[in-house]
């Protein structure tokens, strides 16, 4: 199942697909994003990247297990990009990138793109900020809390060691995501997500926490993009 598949807006119904013995290859986006000249471009020109990289993989493995005398079952990619939210200046979208390389199993990642509509270019969360403003704390901190409740409900028992997959990851290992829940144009929450690996071990899988926006980080914000967001209830 895709991440954050109970966050989605609308369907992705761009596709570029192709099925061989060799590679399984998937790419897609949503409505939003075609609907934006410079993405559609984008996304495109990624597919045919992609494409290419795994087909020079898939020879070059399919050669080796030839030659050990292995099976050889193909290669895999899908990259997904979907939309959890958008407002009248931006929209926000998040990929679910999986990718089978011949190793044990596949490898998985997300990523967030937020675009600003009215300059026709990407820019970062932290973009969106009045100067010396953060929203980091505000973000980490209950992201942290709401992690090892998770992991304790998967784990069946208390978080704690000093073990790596019992520390809070670093807010650059995770992806985080402007979100629309009630889909009326204003983003309310963000969802912050770390990849199996990056939180505990792969068996766990990836975790994705949603976290509201508040009125105090919505003070944080520069003028031009207030009118696109609403505030919500802190974490309790």
């Amino acid at each position: 199942m895709a991440l954050l598949s109970a966050l989605l807006l609308a369907a992705a119904p761009v596709a570029i697909t192709s099925a061989t013995p060799d590679l399984d290859f998937r790419y897609v986006w949503s409505n939003e994003a075609q609907a934006v000249p410079a993405l559609s471009r984008r996304f495109r020109a990624d597919a045919a990247t992609r494409k290419a990289e795994m087909l020079r993989m898939a020879a070059a493995e399919k050669a080796f297990r030839r030659k050990a005398k292995l099976d050889w079952n193909g290669l895999q990619f899908s990259r997904e990009w979907q939309t959890p939210g958008q407002s009248a200046a931006l929209l926000s979208l998040v990929s679910t990138t999986s990718a089978y390389t011949g190793g044990a199993h596949p490898n998985t990642n997300t990523k967030a793109l937020l675009w600003d509509r009215r300059a026709n270019r990407e820019i970062t969360t932290a973009a969106l900020l009045q100067s010396g403003k953060s929203w980091d704390g505000a973000i980490r901190h209950p992201f942290c809390v709401l992690l090892d409740r998770e992991r304790a409900k998967r784990r069946q028992g208390p978080v704690n060691g000093d073990n790596w997959a019992s520390q809070c990851p670093a807010l650059k290992e995770l992806t985080v995501a402007l979100v629309d829940q009630n889909r009326n144009g204003r983003f309310d929450h963000v969802a912050v997500a770390a990849d199996a690996y990056v939180a505990g071990p792969y068996a766990e899988g990836a975790y994705t926490i949603t976290l509201p926006l508040t009125a105090a980080m919505l003070t944080r914000l520069k003028p031009a993009y207030r009118a696109g967001f609403e505030p919500q209830p802190p974490v309790q």
